[in-house]
């Protein structure tokens, strides 16, 4: 069934789309507003959750959040505990480590997500910038 590609949809897919990009919905009914005033956060998730059956953008659930990353190639991601931040990772491994799930389970792997939770670069430099002024 071929689905209706609408206005509000394409808006969704720019504002979304591109790697580097992890918005929760409610971010992205902040940008969408400034186009669309007169729509809904309903019409908001609907369309990102289309987006994500269709392919172009993959959802991350992080802390019992939901964001949408605009890059829907297969990589990894560092969520920071301190700013919220996602960052994209792509590890070679990775490719290894699916093969090696395949064989201890017998399963044929489509496709994994792995995020990491940790201290981001910035967030470490603040601290330590914190610590030299006391």
């Amino acid at each position: 069934m071929q689905r209706r590609h609408t206005r509000q949809k394409q808006i969704i897919q720019k504002i979304i789309e591109g790697p580097g990009k992890h918005m929760n919905a409610e971010e992205v009914m902040a940008v969408l507003k400034q186009e669309e005033p007169g729509i809904g956060i309903a019409t908001v998730y609907r369309n990102l959750n289309l987006l994500c059956e269709e392919g172009v953008i993959q959802k991350i659930n992080v802390q019992g959040r939901s964001f949408y990353d605009g890059n829907p190639a297969p990589h990894d991601h560092l969520y920071c505990a301190r700013c919220g931040e996602i960052f994209d990772i792509v590890l070679s491994e990775m490719k290894e480590v699916e093969e090696q799930a395949a064989r201890l389970t017998g399963a044929v792997i489509l496709s994994h997500h792995t995020a990491f939770e940790g201290i981001c670069h910035n967030c470490r430099k603040d601290e330590e910038e914190k610590k030299q002024w006391n």
